[in-house]
């Protein structure tokens, strides 16, 4: 068995995005900003913004039908950033489909933990399914509310405040897991307020500023995670992160097949076409030449080789049949071939001269 192995970044797919932070910090406003965004609202939250949104979902299965027509016509209606927002929002109308599917009433009538484990299994099918709009090239991006979490280290006896996604109580530790897995880059926003001491002794403080930011690295605190190099902590604008959008400067086409094979004579010293176009010309008399291509017909004229000598060649080495007349061979085949290795051919022809009858 033979695999192709293949080097270097890959580009032309879609990139997985997971956007979180707290109420108001901007998650869709950072989204709208993403190169030909298209929304699935799921929870109405782009109503007084200036996007461009598909109707609302009312089911899981009305969402999964928006993202096949968001593939479909992404061409066309130059669709190149599909936002669910939110997430959170989306998982209720997975949690209503299983429970009308199995007939029951809520995700615990399932019994001893199956309805979380069926919404998991149902939420790892839809992200897989969104590798059609990957390699189509259309980013993914999914929104998600923030929440904080009592969380301890093993070192400590203590407990802090974890900012993580905002999923059912008792699934996140299921999706929530499957959603940063699955992207390329998992995006925390937050309010960073910057306090200064107003007395000598540092016990009284007070709020000078509060930015807006994102964080892209994992820390005790919060979840996030790029597969781009991005430095830990950002500005929140899209101008941050624009570069991981940005497709790379296109590389030079390929020369032409003849060009290779001028330069590779020229590399090696022999005569080709630019040496004899810049060269005088010669005033070619012999009518057995007429119609056959100019520079070769020079090179035949210099040489003394008439047009048969040239076909017996050619017939040899069984590129035409040897009575196909010079003045027909294709030009492509003159200037690839019987100008750049002309002295190989000459060579060859008067090995033919030497070859006693």
């Amino acid at each position: 068995m033979d695999f192709q192995e293949t080097n270097g970044i890959q580009t032309g797919s879609g990139i997985k995005l997971v956007i979180y932070g707290q109420e108001g910090v901007g998650k869709s406003s950072l989204a709208a900003q993403l190169p030909g965004a298209v929304f699935l609202d799921c929870e109405g939250s782009t109503s007084k913004m200036n996007v461009r949104r598909l109707p609302k979902p009312t089911s899981w299965e009305m969402l999964q039908q928006e993202l096949q027509f968001v593939l479909e016509s992404h061409v066309q209606r130059q669709y190149q950033t599909v936002v669910i927002d939110t997430f959170d929002w989306a998982e209720r109308l997975a949690i209503a489909q299983l429970c009308s599917k199995h007939n029951v009433n809520g995700i615990e009538g399932f019994g001893y933990g199956k309805g979380w484990e069926y919404e998991a299994e149902e939420i790892g099918r839809f992200l897989d399914s969104t590798e059609r709009l990957i390699q189509a090239g259309i980013h993914v991006a999914l929104l998600c509310h923030a929440i904080t979490r009592k969380a301890s280290l093993p070192e400590i006896d203590a407990e802090y405040d974890h900012w993580e996604l905002k999923l059912g109580n008792k699934t996140t530790n299921k999706i929530a897991p499957l959603l940063k897995e699955w992207s390329d880059i998992t995006l925390f926003l937050a309010f960073q307020t910057h306090v200064i001491a107003t007395d000598d002794k540092g016990k009284k403080h007070k709020a000078t500023a509060c930015n807006r930011v994102m964080y892209t690295t994992k820390s005790a605190w919060w979840d996030a995670k790029n597969r781009f190099g991005l430095p830990e902590m950002l500005p929140l604008e899209y101008a941050s992160i624009a570069s991981i959008f940005t497709a790379p400067a296109p590389t030079a086409a390929p020369k032409p097949k003849a060009q290779q094979v001028i330069e590779k004579a020229q590399a090696a010293g022999l005569p080709t076409e630019q040496d004899f176009a810049t060269a005088t010309p010669i005033v070619t008399t012999a009518t057995t030449l007429d119609g056959i291509f100019p520079q070769l017909a020079q090179l035949m004229e210099a040489n003394h080789v008439a047009p048969e000598e040239l076909q017996q060649v050619v017939g040899e080495k069984g590129y035409f049949p040897a009575d196909m007349p010079v003045n027909q061979y294709p030009q492509d085949f003159v200037e690839g071939w019987c100008i750049p290795w002309w002295k190989n051919i000459f060579d060859l022809i008067q090995q033919n001269r030497n070859v006693p009858f």
